[in-house]
Parts: C-alpha cells; sequence; structure tokens
C-alpha cells in the first residue's frame, strides 16, 4: 500500500523481530509514509510525514533513524524540519538527537526552544531531562540568545529609569 500511513509501536517491532521475551518500559509510536527495518545492523529508517510520540512528548521530521543494541532503543535521530513540543514546550531545530539510556535530547542546526513567549535559541541546544540541565552552544564567533517574557499580571514590575 504505497503512501499509507504506517503505525509502528517499538516495543511490537523489537517484540516479533528482535526478542520475543523483551521488556519494554513504554511505548514509543512512529508514523511514517515508509518504514525500512534492517534487522542485522538494528536500524529502522522512517521516511516522509514522520510523527514520534511518547508519553507526553512529540515529535515531528521529515526522516528519522532509530538504533538498537541488544533490542533495545540506544538512539534516534531526525532530520530535517524538526519540531517538537512537550509540556507548553516547543522547539525546532535542522536535526535532533534522542539519546533514550541517557535521557538526553540534542538540538542541532538553528535550535529554539520556546515556552510562554519565553525563547533560547543557539546552535546547538542539549536538554539532559535526568538532571534538568540545558546547554545552549552558539554557532562559532557567535552568541546564544535568551528573550523572558513576563507574566505581567503576576510578574513585579521593573523600576523606571530616571529622567
Amino acid at each position: 500500500m504505497a503512501g499509507s500511513k504506517i503505525v509502528v509501536r517499538f516495543a511490537i517491532i523489537v517484540a516479533i523481530f528482535m526478542m520475543p521475551s523483551l521488556l519494554w518500559a513504554g511505548a514509543m509510536e512512529i508514523e511514517s509514509d515508509r518504514m525500512v527495518f534492517q534487522h542485522k545492523s538494528e536500524r529502522a529508517e522512517f521516511i516522509s510525514n514522520v510523527h514520534l510520540k511518547r508519553d507526553d512528548f512529540e515529535l515531528w521530521c521529515d526522516k528519522l533513524l532509530a538504533y538498537y543494541k541488544n533490542s533495545q532503543l540506544d538512539h534516534t535521530e531526525a532530520f530535517g524540519h524538526v519540531r517538537l513540543a512537550q509540556k507548553g514546550i516547543t522547539g525546532s531545530s535542522d536535526k535532533a538527537i534522542f539519546d533514550q539510556k541517557n535521557n538526553r535530547l540534542t538540538l542541532i542546526g538553528n535550535a529554539v526552544l520556546e515556552q510562554d513567549g519565553s525563547r533560547i535559541t543557539g546552535e546547538t541546544i542539549i536538554h539532559d531531562m535526568r538532571n534538568e540541565k540545558t546547554v545552549v552552544q552558539p554557532r562559532k564567533g557567535g552568541r546564544t540568545h535568551m528573550t523572558i517574557e513576563s507574566d505581567k499580571a503576576a510578574g513585579t514590575p521593573l523600576p523606571k529609569a530616571a529622567k
């Protein structure tokens, strides 16, 4: 069925193709126009209109590669028009890498994260979910940028400049 949507649960892929006894901690769903699973190299490739969903995290891109080690998801790489959303945080970049083992998301190339009007931009943004730490790196010779919006109703007004 060319052009039809393919819905894949990583837990099902691994159970069917790799090790039937594998226990997975949480399901990840991926939709794409096409999928190629390479059993020997433990790699799955999702092509065109890719949508990944896991718990409250969603990612959209043009192409996604999923890599396994010992029948467990090791990391994914997303390419082209990468967008993501999680609990009121949105982001975008040219490429993204999600390191499953270390629970780290790296946005590469024109990286942007936004929440409630606040915005962080840089060439690369590395978000370590385990340690709740975010590192923003600029382009070579460039600078990072952050815009913080205040909540006018709840926030404290800034003092006015003296005349």
